[in-house]
This record gives C-alpha cells, sequence and structure tokens, in this order.
C-alpha cells in the first residue's frame, strides 16, 4: 500500500463491513451533526465519528490534515458570531469586538459539526478502499461515471499531497523559509507553493484523462466487480443502528432539544 493513500489496510470491525454499512453509519454522525445545534449535543456524534477513526486505524490520517481542521475550526469561531443575533450573557466587549454566549454556542456548534463531517469522512474513506467505495456506490444506483469520478478524486487527493511536500522540499532547497515564528509571514511563505502544486495537479489530470482515453474508457457500459458479497447480519445490523439514530435525532430535535 503506498504511503500516500488514505485507506489504511487493517483488520477492524469497520473494514469488514460491507460499503454500503459504513456509508449508513456515517450517515449516523452526520445527521446528528447537522439536524442539532447546540454544541454539547453535537459533541456526541463528534466524539463517535473520532473514536470511529480510532478503531479503524485512522488517526495517520487525522494526523496529515490536523492543521486544516484546527484552523477551519477557528475560523469558524472567529466568522460565526456575525451571522447570528446576540443574546445571553456578555462575553466580550472590547468596543468592536462584542461577544455574547448565544453567539459564542452558535459558533461553537457550527465549528465542531464541520469537524464531525470531516472526521466521519476519514473514518469512512480509511476503512474502505477505493475499489470498494466505487462498488457500493454502483451497488446503491449510482452512475457508474459518478462513482468513478469519486473514487478517482480521493486517488487524487493523495497525490495532491505528496505533489505539495515534492515542491516544498524543492523550494526549501532553494532557499525558501518555512520556520518564520511569526503565523502571518509563516502563511505567506507557503504562496509560492500555490502555482508549482496546482499546476502538477492539473498536469496528473490532464495525463490521466489521456490514458484513459487511450484504453478505450467508457462509463457506459455495464461493470462487474471482483469479489462481490451480499449483505451479512452485522450489515444490516449497522443499517437499523443508523436508522435508529436518525429517527431518533430528528425527534428530539423536532420537540426543541439541542437547538436554538
Amino acid at each position: 500500500m503506498s504511503s500516500a493513500s488514505l485507506y489504511v489496510d487493517a483488520d477492524t470491525f469497520l473494514h469488514t463491513l460491507d460499503p454500503r454499512a459504513k456509508l449508513a453509519l456515517s450517515f449516523a454522525v452526520f445527521v446528528p451533526a447537522y439536524v442539532f445545534g447546540r454544541p454539547e449535543y453535537i459533541a456526541v456524534p463528534a466524539l463517535l465519528a473520532l473514536a470511529a477513526l480510532w478503531g479503524g486505524k485512522g488517526l495517520r490520517n487525522l494526523k496529515r490534515i490536523w492543521i486544516i481542521v484546527v484552523a477551519l475550526f477557528v475560523v469558524g469561531l472567529v466568522v460565526w458570531p456575525g451571522f447570528v443575533e446576540r443574546s445571553g450573557p456578555v462575553l466580550l466587549d472590547l468596543g468592536p469586538l462584542y461577544l455574547t454566549e448565544g453567539q459564542a454556542l452558535f459558533a461553537t456548534g457550527r465549528s465542531l459539526r464541520i469537524a464531525t463531517f470531516i472526521f466521519g469522512g476519514l473514518a469512512y474513506v480509511s476503512a474502505t478502499s477505493n475499489e470498494e467505495l466505487v462498488r457500493g456506490m454502483r451497488r446503491l444506483g449510482l452512475p457508474y461515471a459518478f462513482c468513478f469520478a469519486v473514487g478517482t478524486a480521493l486517488r487524487l487527493f493523495p497525490t495532491f499531497l505528496g505533489a505539495a511536500g515534492t515542491v516544498r522540499q524543492a523550494q526549501e532547497a532553494r532557499g525558501l523559509d518555512f520556520s518564520a515564528s511569526n503565523p502571518v509571514e509563516r502563511i505567506r511563505s507557503f504562496i509560492p507553493l500555490l502555482v508549482p502544486v496546482f499546476m502538477t495537479a492539473f498536469r496528473n489530470v490532464e495525463t490521466q484523462s489521456m490514458a484513459l482515453e487511450a484504453r478505450g474508457f467508457d462509463t457506459r457500459t455495464e461493470r462487474t466487480f471482483y469479489g462481490d458479497t451480499p449483505f451479512s447480519p452485522r450489515d444490516w445490523g449497522a443499517v437499523a443502528v443508523t436508522v435508529a439514530v436518525i429517527v431518533a435525532s430528528i425527534a428530539v430535535s423536532m420537540m426543541g432539544y439541542g437547538v436554538f
């Protein structure tokens, strides 16, 4: 297995499930994180998604993008208070910087929701190979062109990260300093990476499309899959758990709990 791959080859409970069952379990954390607004309620699916990521041996993938997760969380805490009315006790009053308890809870909930989506998505791709992912979506009746595009995107993502690492090493060899202590200067030092990284990504996409055309690839033909297996009792159990969680979450939110 390539070190750049998002899939982690391991023998865990998540790995043994059908890709459709794993997709259902993903919705068991996505839906509660979406229907609830208060952070104490969203924290439950967030912790479950993080536990699934740990159980599926996918924490190594989280380590690769943790800075992105932290950045999104912090940006959400800063931006979201401006999109909600002020309510509750005042937590911060420094002239233009004004924050109430209601704004803080709203922003924390939205940021935690994004983190939950990332944790759940990483848990899924860490325990599901691209071949299983495409096969599972195709068995759900989705068009093969769409399934192939999603699988290809997941293959290109680690390639994109690898290209960024290669370009960074090349820029450091030419004297570019990425170790600045000032956060602003450190972010500014990454700007020279953008053009070569994106150009490398575009070149890879063009090369892959030409290779597919040269091999007569046609998404309109019916595809067969190696190692296709029917749903097992544990897969049906995962689906049952998902349905129960989704129904319970919607019912609790409609009763006014966990929402603003």
